[in-house]
């Protein structure tokens, strides 16, 4: 079963790049990616619960000649409390993990505006940011069990503490940190680091970079709403339509949805209180990572 398992995890953070990097390492032929981009196995207990077998037989049952099977669920992270523990769990061998991290108050900005798009969040962002706390204490239980970052705009920037749960429990080498702003400033480089970790040893194409997930909001918000909601329509399609095809049905509806959009900017005070709020967690990230965060820290 373990030859069948993924073996390669881009773990996040969430509105990090995880989608760049996931479009450009699935046009090597010898890496393979299932359908969903995002399994959610490990952070989400319902699914979890049903067992690796479970998920081999819906996302890898046809990939284990691949040199690289992967997941890019940016919930890992998140969730790296328990995450980290489910794997090691399930591992007998060390899997490699990818880890793409982003200036954590512009990671902050951009979930919010995530969250409106998807229709979820109504509060304006400094307003968000203050109930972060207590929505997250109220909800805990039912955010915990779907493996859910909603509300997350904080703690979802919070690398060092999300990355500690995952170092205790697997090696150091097993791990390839990558800043967004690498991809956006040397590309190439980038790329051949990451497949130097991955000990990736055949020819590549040169790679290139896929935008998907740019600014945009939905043309209607009700609709926006109805799609990520459960509904009788949605529990008889699964019935019906197995679930690559439900998948591609509700990604499509939701692209048609959407318009481009320039978010507005982030004001100067809340910038300010989110890099003090993040500067002990940015001590800490620069060690973890052993690079210079210094443009994150506070100016």
């Amino acid at each position: 079963m373990q030859e069948s398992l993924p073996n390669l995890f881009i773990l996040g953070a969430a509105k990090a790049g995880t989608t760049t990097l996931y479009d450009m390492l699935s046009q090597l032929p010898e890496v393979y990616f299932p359908f969903s981009k995002e399994p959610l196995f490990f952070s989400k207990d319902s699914l979890y619960a049903r067992g690796t077998e479970w998920y081999i037989q819906t996302y890898y049952h046809d990939a284990s000649s691949f040199l690289y099977r992967g997941d890019a669920t940016p919930h890992y992270l998140y969730w790296g409390n328990k995450v980290a523990s489910r794997m090691k769990n399930v591992y007998s061998t060390n899997p490699k993990f990818i880890v793409i991290l982003r200036d954590p108050v512009k990671r902050a900005y951009s979930w919010y505006w995530n969250m409106i798009r998807e229709g979820i969040e109504k509060l304006s962002f400094e307003d968000a940011l203050e109930a972060e706390d207590k929505r997250i204490l109220e909800n805990y239980q039912e955010l915990s069990q779907q493996g859910s970052m909603i509300y997350g705009y904080f703690r979802g920037g919070c690398y060092a503490s999300q990355l500690e749960p995952f170092l205790k429990l697997f090696p150091r080498e097993s791990f390839h940190f990558i800043l967004q702003e690498d991809l956006l400033d040397d590309l190439t480089h980038t790329m051949q680091k990451l497949l130097d970790f991955l000990e990736y040893r055949q020819s590549y194409k040169e790679f290139t970079a896929v935008r998907k997930n740019t600014a945009a909001l939905p043309r209607s918000m009700v609709f926006q709403r109805w799609l990520h909601k459960k509904s009788r329509w949605r529990n008889w399609l699964k019935k019906l339509l197995p679930i690559q095809i439900r998948y591609a049905i509700k990604e499509n509806m939701i692209r048609l949805n959407l318009r481009p959009v320039k978010y507005a900017g982030m004001q100067p005070e809340t910038e300010k209180r989110l890099r003090q709020g993040f500067d002990k967690e940015i001590s800490r990230l620069q060690e973890i990572i052993d690079r210079d965060l210094s443009g994150w820290r506070i100016g």
